[in-house]
């Protein structure tokens, strides 16, 4: 398996509305392709069906099950409301994160948005029980191709612009956006889980077990204690540093 150092760190997510009842939404990035289809009233969610074509873990494709609690769940207007419906540390945070956008765009009555992050990969500073603590880099989200966010980050932090400069990826991050209007909330959230992944093209091929990353037990599906022992390494890295056009061009259409 090649290990990827350097070049980009790209994600894309696609949501499209294929008729009055139903949409689908699309992921890809270095470690994760995946899909998810909302089937609806136009009041409730009636059907939701997941792929999971690439995934980190050979555990991960069993989380597509657990969306299926949002059977029969009103549909919302603001993404993170799916944390009312699912406890996102029993599901896989970017399915659980990817459906809450699916749902959200079937209430907003949208045709499509497409959302792209971009991730210059900042050099490693330290390495701490697993986790890799990154130097200063800068990211970038565009929305239908426009640029909402500019952030510059250090490791889990937000340092710059000086709006959001000392603002923590993790410990607040969710009271923050929560006082924002639905579509900037929803931007912030999609950078804000692209940057928790920059860092994940540099685990190598001595990565066997969830295990190994301690600081990540009990954040999702695949970590928790009694799925994680039976969990074996299985990325298929993707590098689209020079290729965006790649990324979805086989998926992302309706059923």
């Amino acid at each position: 398996m090649e290990v990827i150092t350097a070049g980009t760190f790209r994600r894309a997510i696609d949501l499209k509305r294929c008729d009055h009842n139903c949409v689908v939404a699309w992921l890809e990035d270095d470690v994760h392709h995946l899909g998810v289809t909302i089937d609806h009233d136009q009041h409730n969610v009636i059907r939701v069906s997941a792929k999971a074509l690439r995934v980190p873990w050979s555990t991960c494709p069993e989380a597509t099950a657990g969306l299926q609690q949002l059977t029969g769940k009103p549909l919302f207007n603001r993404a993170s409301d799916i944390g009312l419906y699912l406890n996102m540390r029993s599901q896989c945070t970017h399915l659980f994160d990817l459906a809450g956008l699916a749902v959200a765009h079937a209430a907003s009555g949208r045709e499509s948005r497409r959302y792209d992050v971009v991730v210059p990969v900042p050099t490693v500073r330290a390495w701490d029980h697993g986790r890799c603590l990154l130097e200063q880099g800068r990211a970038e989200l565009l929305r239908d191709g426009k640029l909402v966010f500019h952030w510059i980050f250090e490791d889990l932090q937000i340092v710059g612009p000086d709006q959001f400069a000392g603002l923590s990826l993790q410990e607040g991050f969710r009271a923050w956006t929560e006082g924002m209007p639905v579509d900037e909330a929803e931007a912030a959230t999609v950078l804000r889980r692209a940057l928790t992944l920059v860092g994940a093209r540099r685990y190598d091929q001595h990565l066997q077990s969830p295990m190994d990353l301690p600081h990540m037990t009990g954040s999702c599906y695949t970590y928790q204690s009694a799925v994680a022992k039976g969990a074996r390494f299985v990325r298929i890295l993707r590098d689209f540093s020079d290729t965006p056009d790649a990324m979805l061009r086989e998926s992302g259409k309706c059923p």
